[in-house]
């Protein structure tokens, strides 16, 4: 006599990303999808970046500032450490309405983005060089400006 066992596994569907999976104290987000980096790359209008502890904001929307802007959020999903400040803000805007917004970790061990939906964490990145390079200048031009 022969027995077939066929052994259906019922594994419970992984749910989509839980929005908080902590791993070492730190918070884990999603990545941002491509879909919406790719979206902002071909209609991006400006982008604007103001800052927690800094005297001045930035709007950038030359294309290839645009572009270059983009080119900051790695692919690599970021762990976020919660004993990191926030260091400023930058929102996207498309045909005049937000289209992505991010908080801005950029502090000794801590280079990364946070996006926002809904002004809730969403999503997480880390910084790529030239994102680094970008903050790191921005810090530089500070130091050198005469205080008033």
């Amino acid at each position: 006599h022969t027995t077939s066992k066929t052994k259906t596994e019922t594994t419970p569907q992984s749910p989509k990303v839980e929005t908080k999976l902590k791993s070492n104290g730190k918070t884990l987000y999603p990545s941002v999808p491509f879909e919406i980096i790719n979206s902002l790359y071909e209609k991006c209008d400006y982008v604007d970046y103001s800052f927690e502890k800094l005297p001045f904001t930035i709007s950038r929307q030359e294309p290839s500032d645009l572009r270059h802007s983009i080119a900051q959020i790695a692919q690599e999903i970021a762990l976020v450490d919660e004993n990191c400040p926030p260091f400023g803000r930058m929102i996207y805007y498309k045909d005049g309405s937000i289209a992505l917004e991010a908080l801005i970790y950029f502090s000794k061990g801590c280079n990364y983005f946070v996006f926002l939906e809904n002004n809730q964490p969403k999503y997480a990145n880390f910084m790529t060089p030239s994102g680094i390079q970008f903050f790191n200048g921005l810090l530089a031009q500070l130091q050198q400006t005469p205080q008033q």
